[in-house]
């Protein structure tokens, strides 16, 4: 079973995945903030099975966003799960070990001519490079990553919950269409998110000069 750790209600939500957590725990406890207890889930530790293809295809597909934080070295498990999350966070003086090169998702992540740098590095990628490469979006501090993945979360969780959903299935699934396929699915999305409740709150909020009020309808 996944540790969790309920940091703000309705906003979002953190998973220890330790040694101790299991890929069925693991989806109880996703199911579960996916009914309206966070917007967002924050992710760390190295779990102590093996995702299968099939598991990641499906985390990757999740609802809600997700952000994986990280410290020192990590491989295995750590990194497939790390990989298939839509935001990585670690410190300075981290590394990922990248046992399979060329796969669907660093592709996906890198494309084919940033894919060369990382067989060049024999798949040790530090912090530093994977910035650059995209692998992670943000480097803090030693010590640091946790509290920039929870403030990155607080961050997202604050704007129209609909709009970030629908703004991860455009990336993800757009990225396995044709260009002219995926932005056509994008603005179906848009067209869509306009009927929503909450895109007329934004509206009045910005008007009113007031923080919105976003409540997923």
């Amino acid at each position: 079973m996944a540790r969790l750790a309920r940091i703000d209600e309705g906003k979002w939500a953190e998973i220890d995945l330790g040694p101790t957590a299991s890929p069925d725990g693991l989806w109880d406890e996703l199911e579960a903030l996916r009914d309206g207890l966070a917007r967002v889930v924050v992710l760390h530790g190295a779990p102590g099975w093996e995702p299968s293809p099939e598991w990641l295809r499906r985390f990757e597909l999740f609802l809600l966003p997700t952000v994986f934080a990280f410290e020192g070295e990590i491989a295995g498990p750590a990194v497939s799960v790390a990989l298939h999350c839509d935001i990585r966070v670690c410190g300075e003086g981290a590394v990922l070990r990248l046992a399979e090169l060329g796969g669907r998702r660093m592709l996906q992540l890198l494309g084919p001519q940033r894919t060369v740098e990382v067989f060049e590095a024999q798949g040790r990628i530090g912090a530093a490079q994977a910035l650059t490469l995209g692998l992670v979006s943000e480097v803090a501090p030693v010590g640091g990553a946790l509290a920039a993945a929870r403030r990155l979360a607080g961050v997202i969780a604050s704007r129209g919950p609909i709009a970030v959903q629908l703004g991860k299935e455009a990336i993800w699934r757009g990225l396995e269409m044709p260009l002219a396929q995926a932005l056509r699915f994008e603005t179906d999305l848009t067209l869509l998110l306009q009927t929503t409740k909450d895109r007329a709150e934004g509206v009045a909020a910005f008007q009113e000069k007031r923080p919105p009020r976003f409540t997923g309808d």
